[in-house]
């Protein structure tokens, strides 16, 4: 049974295998109970621990009462166990769910059948409330298969799939109708693509049951008790069902599968073989030789089915089970067991599913704190750069000003002392009465002395007021911080 629950109204789906017929029904939440429900309820009250799994004949009322939110279940020491809700305790007191709208209250009912439009609008809200935002129909009609494709075409075609999600379905002729609202991009597509190849390989239902008939090595039985065999898995198909699993074969891998919500776990059903001893007829050629070292001794034993049944889940992992017969004991008996322990694994796998996410969303956050970490360091860092080069800039600046000036003031004071030797030579000259003696290297001093005179070039020194500063220039300055030398 597959339900969907929008808002205060369920969608259930129901297979009936032996005879391929689905049955579709629109349920309120707050429908009255029948007795039986009732009852039950009342017994959950009373004592919860005396309604568990382990009363498989319960199964599909308590999950009736669960879907109307009456009661709530949970795993506890291997056995599920029921708790009633407040809504539960709400009906035993007044007779009816609190959800129950009061009279001339108007109820709008998803129609089984409307206008294409409001069938695809229903699909996507649907959709939105189940469980891992997916319907599966294990065995639809061609009139259900038609309708749901109407529904998916008007969705796309009117624009109503969420913006960031994508529309995904298979089962449009055969197979399980699976229709999932899933995140949009590749990564998703790609998951997809796995489900619907998987689903494609599996075989549920009635060709479940044509398919071991015709092939012989799903069951790993004698020819004497394979119709045993067979009813067996039809059993473990029935009850399954009831639990809300599905039990299927892969054609490709050629084995059973039950299948509890998104797990698949690997079933071998066998027969037992008895080791029986071998003997050889006293005229075999094999042991007529004359002496014992002359004679092949046989195998001692050959391998003989038992009879007896044996049901392995999860072969060949650190988590396989197995069920045989034993005694006045039947498998049959045990098929709840077989149930019990794939929901098991299957709460276990999804606990360590979110122990993961758990545990990468922690690692996320110890990332991005490091992170954050690492960029205010360096952000720190980059400051303490920014301030140390600044400040050495500055200092290289006045030097390279203190030199500039320096040399100035020095060519000005060799230019002044120039002209005043040339004055003297001059004089000296004169008063010899050889002026001409010294003319040419007065000419050549004074004006020696104008190229070195910064007076008589102010612009070019005014361009050195604003120096270009050179690594070589920064490095001296940089030396006392040894990490940003560069």
């Amino acid at each position: 049974m597959h339900l969907v629950t929008t808002g205060h109204i369920e969608t259930v789906t129901c297979n009936a295998h032996a005879k391929g017929i689905l049955c579709t029904a629109v349920m309120q939440r707050w429908a009255a109970l029948n007795a039986r429900q009732l009852s039950v309820l009342r017994r959950i009250e009373n004592d919860a621990d005396e309604v568990s799994a382990k009363r498989s004949e319960l199964g599909t009322t308590v999950q009736a009462l669960r879907n109307r939110g009456l009661v709530k279940t949970s795993w506890r020491n291997g056995v599920w166990r029921v708790e009633i809700t407040d809504a539960g305790l709400f009906y035993l007191q007044h007779g009816h769910h609190p959800d129950r709208p009061e009279p001339g209250d108007s109820i709008n009912v998803l129609p089984k059948r409307g206008p294409v439009e409001s069938a695809a609008a229903d699909l996507i809200s649907a959709l939105r409330h189940a469980e891992g935002e997916t319907i599966r129909i294990e065995e639809p009609d061609d009139a259900t298969r038609a309708r749901y494709r109407k529904a998916i075409n008007a969705a796309k075609r009117r624009g109503l799939v969420p913006e960031g999600r994508q529309l995904l379905h298979t089962g449009r002729d055969t197979g399980p109708l699976i229709i999932k609202l899933g995140e949009d991009g590749p990564a998703a597509k790609t998951d997809w693509n796995r489900i619907r190849l998987r689903v494609r390989d599996e075989v549920t239902g009635g060709d479940l049951l044509e398919l071991l008939g015709r092939d012989q090595q799903l069951l790993k039985v004698s020819d004497g008790t394979r119709k045993r065999a067979v009813d067996l898995v039809q059993v473990l198909v029935r009850r399954a069902d009831r639990r809300g699993h599905a039990v299927a074969a892969s054609r490709k891998s050629r084995y059973l599968l039950l299948r509890v919500r998104d797990h698949a776990f690997t079933i071998t059903i066998s027969e037992e073989v008895d080791e029986v001893p071998r003997l050889l007829p006293a005229n075999d050629p094999r042991v007529r030789h004359a002496y014992d070292w002359q004679r092949i001794k046989p195998p001692e034993y050959d391998s003989v089915p038992s009879g007896r049944l044996r049901i392995e889940l999860s072969p060949r992992t650190p988590e396989a089970k197995e069920w045989a017969d034993r005694g006045r004991s039947k498998i049959e008996t045990k098929l709840t067991e077989v149930i019990d322990e794939a929901e098991r694994q299957a709460e276990q796998a999804e606990e360590q599913a979110r122990a993961r996410q758990r545990a990468h969303q922690a690692w996320l956050v110890e990332y991005e704190k490091q992170q954050a970490e690492e960029e205010r360091k360096q952000a720190v860092t980059r400051a303490e750069w920014k301030s140390a080069m600044d400040t050495a800039r500055g200092r290289a600046i006045e030097e390279l000003r203190d030199k500039t000036f320096g040399d100035a003031l020095l060519k000005w004071l060799i230019a002044r002392q120039i002209r005043e030797f040339c004055t003297e030579l001059e004089r000296a000259a004169a008063a010899v009465g050889t002026p001409e003696a010294a003319a040419e290297w007065v000419a050549w001093a004074r004006s020696r002395a104008d190229q070195l005179d910064p007076v008589l070039d102010l612009r070019g020194l005014a361009e050195h007021f604003h120096p270009e500063v050179g690594p070589d220039d920064l490095r001296a300055h940089l030396v006392r911080q040894p990490h940003f030398v560069r």
